[in-house]
């Protein structure tokens, strides 16, 4: 267990998944300059360490069925895997994978970690398994194979440090990460704003289970902004 700075995170990083290919249109809801304007994104999970966990927020778009990988146009010159073992970790290593939600970009290496329990919002979970017409080719049922997953109801601190905010809209049960280190907040928005200009103008994502409740989720993001006075805050967009 940590012995100084008890009830904070030991550190976070941004690793890297390579890149897909989306129309402007999905990531950025109504505003008409996106739309036929394709934009190459990022995927990008975040490794932390707190108290006895490693922690994976997300695990990118991992190994896509050919055809897939054609339609979405994924390019990597490092994946998530290569990314964990350039600091000399190993998907074994990996104890909590929490995910935002369980769009298949956002769960490709899901089955990878066989040692780490699996945090979603129970929202997600269930809606996984029989999604809407419309949000159906967002999940990959593959990638969640085997996963052991462990439903969560709300805001939670799962580690010293590390706290899950629903900010649903975007799917039912989309999630959020707070982390509080020892000189910052980190907050990981997940596609609640996968780009900053989701947050700073409150537009909201082009894929969208609730409109409404994506837009209070943006609007969250800057309550969130007033919590931990005393700590500057940095926000990770999913996909910037």
């Amino acid at each position: 267990m940590m012995e100084d700075n008890e009830g904070i995170a030991k550190m976070a990083r941004l690793l890297q998944d390579g890149t897909f290919q989306i129309d402007g249109g999905m990531l950025v809801y109504g505003v008409p300059k996106f739309y036929g304007k394709l934009i190459k994104a990022k995927l990008q999970p975040l490794y932390i360490e707190s108290g006895d966990e490693r922690i994976l927020v997300d695990t990118g778009i991992g190994d896509l069925p050919e055809k897939f990988e054609k339609i979405h146009g994924v390019e990597k010159k490092l994946s998530l895997l290569d990314s964990l073992k350039e600091m000399d970790l190993s998907p074994e290593d990996i104890t909590m994978v929490i995910n935002t939600h369980l769009h298949f970009d956002h769960t490709g290496y899901n089955r990878e970690f066989t040692n780490a329990v699996t945090l979603a919002q129970e929202a997600e979970i269930r809606y996984s398994a029989y999604p809407d017409r419309f949000q159906a080719g967002a999940y990959l049922q593959k990638n969640l194979e085997g996963s052991k997953f462990r439903g969560l109801v709300g805001e939670k601190e799962v580690a010293p440090g590390v706290t899950v905010l629903p900010t649903p809209g975007h799917s039912p049960g989309h999630q959020s990460i707070a982390v509080e280190l020892e000189d910052e907040v980190i907050i990981y928005t997940g596609d609640v704003s996968p780009l900053s200009i989701n947050h700073e103008k409150k537009w909201i994502v082009g894929i969208l289970y609730d409109p409404v409740d994506a837009l209070c989720s943006l609007e969250f993001l800057d309550e969130l902004s007033t919590w931990w006075p005393e700590k500057p805050k940095r926000f990770i967009y999913s996909h910037e």
